[in-house]
């Protein structure tokens, strides 16, 4: 299977189908991050917020932020781990905007693979320079980017997927947990992994929740026609997503 991003077709389909440019804040401190929100959005940024680290990968899954400013000193998971399990499938903008100002902290941000680092007593105007440094700007941008694998596709904009049209109608838990799998595409997902990202938990070798999960999305899957393969299990391993299927004869 290919995978693309789609694009909107014609202009006045692109006219309609616009939004502001996204960020999430991962800050524990309601006053600082509401002081954020409110400068953001005075320059035009749709803005959400976290105020601990359990909730940051599902929130990052559920809105698709453009640039996400992360907090290292958060109270249950740091900023250091956040940034790592992120970078098993957000290709977006991570700026480090931390307290933790010393030469230390921020080349460790770096090497975590985050683009930026910023102390928090700096001006917010610097910290507004380096989100458009990242080339991330309010302006309105095409909203409908929506991953593709052939008849099988991710929409964002309504958290549910599709197989030749027809939406599979997945809960918000199941929408998150198939487009975790599907964007660490060929590669094997481990439950631990799963739990760790998408409920901030331990695998402790008994939990089947997302066993039950698969096993749904699977059963949506299969009422639709789609391949009965497209979810593999890796036996002691966790979940692969094949890219290598055949349709299902019904």
């Amino acid at each position: 299977m290919s995978i693309e991003l789609l694009t909107e077709q014609t202009l006045s389909v692109l006219a309609r189908n616009c939004r502001m440019q996204k960020i999430l804040i991962i800050e524990d401190d309601s006053v600082t991050s509401f002081a954020l929100k409110t400068q953001l959005e005075q320059k035009g940024f749709e803005v959400s917020q976290v105020y601990n680290g359990s909730a940051a990968i599902r929130k990052v899954i559920s809105i698709h932020p453009d640039v996400i400013l992360l907090d290292i000193g958060l109270p249950d998971k740091n900023g250091y781990d956040i940034c790592v399990e992120l970078r098993q499938f957000y290709d977006g903008g991570i700026i480090f905007l931390t307290a933790q100002n010393s030469v230390e902290a921020e080349v460790t941000s770096f090497g975590l693979g985050a683009d930026d680092f910023v102390v928090k007593t700096a001006p917010f105007e610097v910290l507004y320079q380096r989100i458009k440094r990242l080339g991330v700007r309010p302006k309105q941008v095409n909203v409908n980017q929506e991953l593709k694998f052939d008849d099988l596709i991710f929409k964002p904009a309504k958290a549910d997927c599709y197989y030749r049209d027809q939406a599979l109608n997945l809960t918000q838990e199941e929408y998150e947990l198939f487009y975790f799998i599907a964007t660490n595409n060929d590669e094997v997902v481990s439950r631990q992994l799963i739990l760790k990202v998408l409920k901030g938990s331990d695998y402790n070798g008994v939990d089947r929740s997302i066993d039950i999960k698969v096993a749904r999305i699977r059963a949506k899957l299969k009422d639709k026609g789609a391949p009965n393969n497209i979810i593999q299990s890796i036996r002691a391993k966790g979940y692969q997503f094949n890219t290598n299927t055949e349709v299902e004869s019904r």
